[in-house]
């Protein structure tokens, strides 16, 4: 198989303006920042974002006035408290969303993922998820059906999402693709099963009998990937389960940044848009300081007090 390990700015030529996009990871770990602010940098618009817990990607697509819609089932820092920019620009009108519990929006990918025109479940039935409905028709969300085996029965249904590409970041892969992740995976088998194209960047790449030892670890084949991105330290400030922790004190930095739009513009400016690349990005916030988030790899956390520091 030809390589498809890639630059990161040839791998992002395949996501333009007006498309949607879903990415990979939970709260503070594992979410792509890295193809975050490479994309973000080449100046994207009008994203639509379909969404699980990417509070980070939501938040710096908002920030960046990026985002126009999204599909989401709940969108929050941990440990923080509310996305500013995400909230502030629902609030004014300026991202519209459609709102769902996080087992709704975990459906309606896995429906896409698995090539079903829909996905029976119960949970949001009777809610007003489905009461107040955003900008999607709610005919075209979700429907309530008869059991095909006991008339009385009845269950929602909800549509699949297909986004035109997902974005993952990982811990290791070949350069066929093949990917492999330790810990958590959240939702990222679904999101990258159901997207059109998959874009995974990873701290590691390794020789396909590395991948071939341990297959236990691999989240996705190669047959579903399109471009792999060698990026490491391509979650932070966020985490990636057996190399590093958050960095606390950089998410803090951002967190008092984005009590306004200036200061948010401000931070965006130094942490975004001045670094020349990813690479550059790592410079500037220091090898000492990245070494400091490595995890023991024996055992998966930072044993010592004061990782927050």
């Amino acid at each position: 198989m030809s390589s498809k390990l890639v630059p990161m700015n040839a791998a992002l030529d395949a996501i333009r303006d007006g498309m949607s996009i879903t990415a990979g990871g939970f709260a503070h770990s594992h979410q792509p920042m890295a193809l975050l602010r490479a994309l973000i940098k080449r100046g994207i618009r009008n994203i639509t974002l379909m969404g699980v817990a990417e509070c980070w990607v939501a938040e710096f697509l908002a920030a960046a006035n990026a985002l126009d819609r999204s599909y989401f089932s709940n969108f929050m820092f941990e440990g923080f408290g509310r996305c500013r920019r995400f909230s502030e620009g629902v609030e004014s009108g300026a991202i519209e969303v459609e709102d769902h519990s996080h087992f709704g929006m975990v459906n309606r990918l896995g429906a896409a993922a698995m090539g079903l025109p829909f996905m029976p479940m119960r949970a949001m039935s009777g809610t007003d998820i489905l009461a107040k409905p955003g900008f999607e028709e709610a005919q075209a969300k979700s429907r309530l059906i008869e059991s095909p085996f006991d008339a009385r029965d009845r269950v929602l249904a909800v549509s699949p999402l297909k986004p035109d590409v997902a974005i993952i970041h990982a811990a290791r892969a070949d350069e066929q693709g093949n990917v492999q992740l330790y810990g958590p995976t959240s939702v990222i088998v679904e999101q990258a099963r159901a997207a059109s194209h998959v874009i995974v960047s990873v701290e590691e790449i390794v020789d396909t009998s590395v991948i071939r030892r341990h297959p236990e670890f691999t989240v996705l084949p190669g047959l579903l990937v399109d471009a792999v991105v060698h990026a490491p330290f391509g979650a932070h400030p966020l985490g990636n389960f057996g190399y590093y922790q958050h960095d606390h004190a950089h998410l803090e930095d951002y967190y008092d940044a984005s009590r306004t739009p200036q200061s948010t513009q401000a931070f965006l400016d130094e942490w975004i848009h001045a670094p020349a690349d990813h690479w550059a990005y790592l410079d500037k916030i220091g090898i000492a300081r990245l070494m400091k988030l490595r995890v023991d790899p024996a055992l998966g956390y930072i044993p010592a007090e004061g990782v927050h520091g």
